[in-house]
């Protein structure tokens, strides 16, 4: 009787964990969760991170491509002793493999007189920032980073 109630208990288990699973790697889930490791490898100053999850073609408006968001970013967050980038309103799409996050970004932290100018120029801008992913291989959990878009952001 004990054995049975085990057995079922660890059948219960299984399947939760199943279903748990089956909800994480849906892609519309993958998109949001590859847009909070986004940020937070940015808040963390993880460049190593930052780099493996941009896809080697990503490309902007900006005329960035991975190399360059990459140095761009180290070169704008190392001016923080310590960063926040809180992302309101996230909204998550997905359709054949390609999906997309936008969500204002704010800046919070402190640091040199670079990082007070980002932290001012974020906070006027209006529209959102749009992340844009792709599934790299048939790995539900396998998104890189194509494009970052924001219309009102101009960079020098």
């Amino acid at each position: 009787m004990l054995r049975r109630h085990f057995v079922s208990i660890i059948a219960v288990a299984a399947l939760a964990c199943a279903v748990r699973l089956l909800w994480l790697w849906q892609p519309e889930q993958q998109v949001r969760r590859h847009t909070e490791k986004l940020i937070a490898a940015v808040e963390d100053k993880d460049w190593k991170r930052l780099a493996e999850i941009t896809a080697d073609d990503y490309s902007d408006r900006w005329g960035h491509d991975k190399n360059a968001v990459v140095a761009r970013s180290r070169e704008v967050f190392s001016q923080f002793f310590a960063i926040e980038i809180e992302a309101s309103g996230l909204v998550v799409a997905e359709s054949d493999g390609v999906g997309t996050a936008s969500a204002r970004l704010a800046l919070r932290g402190s640091g040199g007189p670079l990082a007070q100018l980002a932290i001012e120029r974020a906070a006027t801008l209006r529209a959102p920032f749009v992340f844009t992913w792709r599934l790299r291989s048939g790995k539900p959990w396998d998104w890189v980073l194509t494009r970052i878009e924001q219309p009102e952001l101009e960079l020098e």
